[in-house]
């Protein structure tokens, strides 16, 4: 059993506890500065860049991310040091870590067609941290008194901060109000980024459809990201009801997703 291992059970073990004395607390204010929450982030992105499988070893495509993720995320409603990273793994999923650093997984970009649905998941990654959904998560998890505990270690010596918000990361579950706001404020974003906010629809029904034909190919990512039905319907109501809501514009950019989507596959020889 990996040292990391051994945290993240006495991590869950110990959320046992304290969801007992703090959960439902999800009202409740949030106890750490926008300051401590990027040293959080940034203690924890390390380790969990290597629990995703490490970078992709590739500049070009590392370079391509980055550019889509900055170009939406420019558009949020809270400026943070957004930081965009293509990991690893076949697992198709995306996570965000407190503080803006972001992480797309090799596996998703597989399953996505054009660059409009990769904004869309970069864009509704952003917004959980725009609106601070995972810290509130973590803080709901963990209590209170240790994640201000955490908040105050984080950047100093050691990497206990760091190592339990990795394990808290790889536990969290969003609600379904976090989701769905998520969904509206990545549609947003990637429409004033001028992307076509359709592709926060299409993606989800690529993701819906492919865990309807190969559940376990996509369990991690409903569990991080519960994908309903519901889910789809909300975002198309909301985008008909705002009138932006077009689902036969074709992407622009589709040419140059293709082109990186093939030296992903080249890159991992898969």
């Amino acid at each position: 059993m990996t040292k990391t291992t051994i945290h993240r059970i006495s991590l869950l073990l110990a959320l046992g506890v304290t969801t007992l004395l703090f959960g439902g607390c999800g009202s409740m204010p949030i106890f750490i500065s926008t300051d401590q929450e990027i040293a959080l982030g940034e203690e924890a992105a390390p380790e969990f860049q290597t629990e995703l499988g490490g970078a992709v070893d590739n500049q070009q495509l590392q370079d391509y991310i980055q550019a889509v993720g900055l170009k939406v995320s420019a558009e949020s409603d809270r400026e943070m040091p957004y930081d965009f990273v293509l990991v690893n793994t076949d697992v198709p999923n995306a996570m965000a870590l407190p503080g803006g650093k972001i992480f797309l997984t090799a596996g998703l970009m597989k399953l996505m067609d054009n660059e409009q649905q990769l904004a869309a998941v970069l864009g509704h990654e952003t917004a959980h941290v725009a609106q601070r959904h995972n810290v509130r998560m973590i803080q709901d998890q963990m209590g209170i008194a240790v994640l201000a505990s955490l908040a105050g270690a984080a950047g100093g010596e050691g990497a206990e901060a760091g190592t339990q918000i990795v394990g808290a990361m790889f536990s969290l579950s969003y609600s379904r109000e976090n989701e769905f706001e998520a969904d509206e404020f990545g549609a947003k974003y990637i429409e004033s980024a001028g992307y076509n906010p359709y592709g926060m629809v299409e993606l989800l029904e690529v993701l819906y459809s492919l865990h309807e034909e190969e559940p376990g190919k996509m369990e991690e990512m409903f569990m991080t990201h519960p994908i309903t039905s519901e889910r789809i319907e909300n975002i198309r109501s909301t985008l008909i009801e705002e009138g932006s809501y077009s689902d036969q514009t074709p992407d622009p950019n589709a040419a140059r997703f293709r082109a990186m989507h093939q030296l992903l596959v080249e890159t991992l020889g898969q």
